[in-house]
């Protein structure tokens, strides 16, 4: 069962998401070109709008909650960040936390194999978000050992772990 929680959100985060994809991918262009395995075609934008939009609303999450400290990598940078999106200071812990966005009608949390499995790339747990309206959104957190344990599935691009959402009766 994903224990999701709602919470809202500006706005403004939907217009501001969609102006810094624009940037992010004009600067990541030699990355995710037609020649690379990371190519994403026509959906380049929305991938990037989606992820910065969620990376956004995790940031909200955790400034409204007074008693977490926390590092957030910049949104928009000269190359892809191969590090956690959120360094999240824990009870006699640190969490390294990647946040991951899921489309409004979204029905199964993915995470690609290579990035999860890749050793330079420090995560303990994973933040998805799901934006369900213009202002509410809901969000779920895994552990990294809880996404090595789901289903390997070709995604449209790469292998991915994918958990699908259960529909509510």
């Amino acid at each position: 069962m994903i224990g999701w929680k709602n919470t809202t959100y500006p706005s403004s985060f939907i217009g501001l998401s969609d102006e810094l994809a624009k940037v992010r991918s004009m600067l990541s262009a030699d990355v995710y070109h037609k020649d690379s395995e990371k190519y994403r075609g026509k959906q380049e934008h929305t991938i990037q709008q989606l992820g910065i939009f969620a990376e956004l609303i995790a940031r909200h999450i955790l400034d409204n909650n007074k008693s977490v400290r926390y590092k957030a990598a910049p949104l928009i940078d000269k190359k892809p960040v191969v590090e956690a999106d959120i360094i999240m200071q824990g009870v006699d812990e640190i969490n390294y936390i990647d946040v991951k966005g899921v489309k409004s009608e979204g029905n199964a949390l993915r995470i690609n194999f290579k990035a999860h499995n890749n050793p330079q790339k420090k995560v303990t747990h994973y933040l998805f978000i799901q934006p369900l309206n213009g202002l509410h959104a809901r969000f779920c957190w895994f552990t990294h050992k809880n996404v090595s344990e789901w289903n390997v599935v070709k995604s449209t691009y790469t292998d991915c772990y994918e958990l699908i959402i259960p529909q509510p009766n």
